[in-house]
């Protein structure tokens, strides 16, 4: 190993083992005061938790030293496979362990804001970054290595489930169900149902070990399911409904928090959208059983309801969820097919000189959405301060894509950083007309993501921000038309890609809800600010890898834009930071608004969506 290679692995181990995890403590202790959530005192908890987390991690670095004959780092990885030790039970071991060992750290410093911001975007964070990067790079380089692990779920095959899957199973699903009861409970537990209240039965209820009654139920369900393909269906819808569960119990608890009962009773009780969905899979599997377990699902689900803080409302939620979750396969397909079908809608109509493209529609309506919005929540007295700030930002991503893909054929390109940049000089801007600058940041924050997803619709019928070519047609989208930069540009004309901008709408839509909710409870705009720079780029992380666009240069191993995404996240870490008191305005619709959304909505359109087809001057043509 030369002086080089030796020092920059210093420096790698330095990063990750000392400076990152002094920044998560910095940032939770300088956001303590942010996060007015409780902290779970329990001493013996966080030792417990430390301890397990950093026995796996040095346990996994040991093994992949030993048998891989390398290190756990990205930039200088190991040479071999490493299926042994913790690499048997778990893939990224360390990264499970890292994960435990922030736990623990937070649970016995009793720190809020370390347990419940901190801690989720690090876990964030890890995902990321093997979505993004470890999971393709490992495919790259051993791709005939088998990678599953004991604690997999068991493969989608039409064979027998044995044993061990069916535990398997059982252990990855009561596992989340448990830790969305606690969190749930915990956190939202208290909140008061919007409506209803618990289902009066003519039997007395009261013994609450009867829940355990549905928890037996759902342990029964996998050691009926004989398929692999049913049982990991299985898991992964009930996954699915519990992820989505806690996400609309968190941001709406009045409404979708209100299954739970006491809290000691949080740990085994099972909501009825499970019940539901196991239902569903039995019955595929056989009639009769389905029939058998539909009716105890019945009986069950009549006493979770007699439980819940409001019969209705669980219920009802459960409904939706298990629409959902029932039918993601579906959902997924519309949304690809649909996707597909924008991708190829490219429509455009010359006059004299002038060329109106129909994707400038999509973000001419986003603009205007979102300016409409934003003012509705701060009143007419911001309306024009908003405008003038998406004006600024607008002009920017155009300058920020001339620079960097700008071309001859790329005449007048967009990059979605430009517009970052272009954030600063937008403040500036609306600081000198005379207004609260982070009123009008933290007020587009909360709708930026939806304003972009909108957008993402422009993404698809030009072709950029495509993605990389991928084998499995349930996944990818084909486009045909020769004014996509797909078939321009990427010449991937009719090749099965990545649908990304169908990702990223995906993200944004979830994205947009948790900062409206931290709007609506008056978290500082600084705060929204950097939340919305961290999930963003958290996401935009992931979706840059699966992208296929040839003008994006790599560097260091990662595109551009995942460089870009990193330093996005560190700078809403810093802005999370920033000591800004809340500015109270009362919602409103006035004239003012909608003229300027309006006019918004144009320039953006008219930027994005008009152009001059026989010029070849800079910034003249959008292909």
């Amino acid at each position: 190993m030369n002086t080089r290679n030796r020092i920059n692995k210093t420096l790698y181990a330095v990063l990750f083992l000392i400076i990152i995890p002094l920044m998560l403590v910095l940032w939770a202790k300088y956001t303590e005061d942010v996060i007015d959530l409780p902290a779970i005192e329990s001493i013996l908890t966080g030792w417990m938790f430390i301890g397990f987390g950093a026995f796996l991690m040095v346990t996994a670095m040991f093994y992949l030293k030993k048998y891989g004959e390398g290190l756990p780092m990205n930039a200088y990885p190991p040479r071999k496979f490493v299926t042994k030790g913790p690499y048997h039970y778990l893939k990224h071991p360390i990264y499970w362990g890292f994960g435990l060992l922030v736990i623990g750290y937070f649970i016995l410093t009793k720190s809020a804001s370390g347990l419940w911001l901190v801690t989720p975007i690090t876990i964030l964070s890890m995902i990321a970054l093997v979505l993004g990067y470890e999971a393709i790079d490992l495919k790259k380089r051993f791709p005939n290595e088998a990678k599953s692990t004991i604690l997999d779920m068991t493969e989608g095959t039409t064979g027998l489930a044995d044993k061990s899957s069916r535990l398997v199973s059982i252990l990855w699903v009561l596992a989340f169900l448990f830790l969305s009861n606690f969190v749930i409970s915990f956190l939202v537990g208290d909140s008061k149902a919007a409506w209803g209240k618990p289902l009066n039965l003519p039997i007395n209820t009261e013994n609450q070990y009867l829940l355990l009654l549905s928890l037996f139920f759902l342990i029964a369900v996998p050691l009926f399911i004989e398929r692999k393909d049913l049982l990991r269906n299985w898991v992964i819808v009930s996954i699915l409904a519990i992820f989505i569960s806690s996400y609309t119990a968190l941001l709406f608890p009045s409404v979708c928090a209100q299954y739970l009962p006491g809290q000691n009773s949080f740990f085994y009780y099972v909501p009825i959208f499970l019940m539901l969905l196991s239902v569903k899979i039995m019955y595929k599997q056989s009639k009769t059983k389905g029939i058998i377990f539909g009716l105890l699902a019945i009986v069950f689900s009549c006493i979770q309801l007699s439980f819940s803080n409001s019969a209705e409302l669980h219920l009802l939620c459960s409904a939706l969820i298990f629409l959902i979750a029932g039918n993601y396969f579906k959902i997924w397909t519309f949304l690809r097919k649909r996707a597909e079908k924008i991708a190829n809608s490219w429509q455009e109509w010359v006059f004299g000189k002038l060329r109106v493209i129909n994707h400038g529609f999509y973000v001419g309506f986003g603009t205007f959405f979102g300016i409409f919005l934003s003012g509705i929540l701060v009143g007419d007295a911001y309306a024009w301060a908003i405008l003038v700030f998406s004006f600024i930002v607008i002009v920017f991503s155009a300058l920020w894509a001339q620079i960097i893909e700008g071309s001859e054929k790329l005449k007048r390109p967009y990059g979605y950083y430009g517009a970052l940049v272009g954030i600063l000089f937008a403040s500036i801007a609306v600081w000198a007309m005379g207004y609260n600058v982070w009123v009008v940041i933290g007020v587009i924050s909360v709708f930026m993501p939806w304003v972009q997803a909108i957008g993402r619709f422009r993404c698809l019928v030009n072709g950029c921000c495509h993605g990389g070519k991928v084998d499995n047609p349930d996944i990818g989208i084909k486009y045909y038309h020769y004014r996509s930069r797909v078939c321009g540009i990427s010449d991937l004309k009719g090749e099965l890609l990545h649908p990304t901008p169908l990702y990223a709408m995906i993200w944004l839509f979830l994205v947009g809800f948790i900062l409206l909710s931290l709007h609506n409870n008056d978290f500082p705009s600084p705060f929204i600010f950097g939340l919305y720079l961290i999930l963003t780029g958290i996401g935009r992380f992931v979706e840059e890898a699966y992208r296929g666009e040839v003008q994006t240069p790599i560097v260091k191993g990662l595109r551009l834009y995942q460089w870009t995404a990193i330093a996005s996240v560190l700078v809403g870490m810093f802005m999370t930071i920033l000591p800004v008191d809340v500015v109270y305005l009362t919602p409103a619709v006035g004239w003012e608004t909608l003229v300027s959304a309006l006019v918004g909505g144009l320039f953006t359109a008219f930027a994005m969506g008009v152009d001059f087809p026989y010029s070849n001057a800079r910034f003249s043509r959008l292909v």
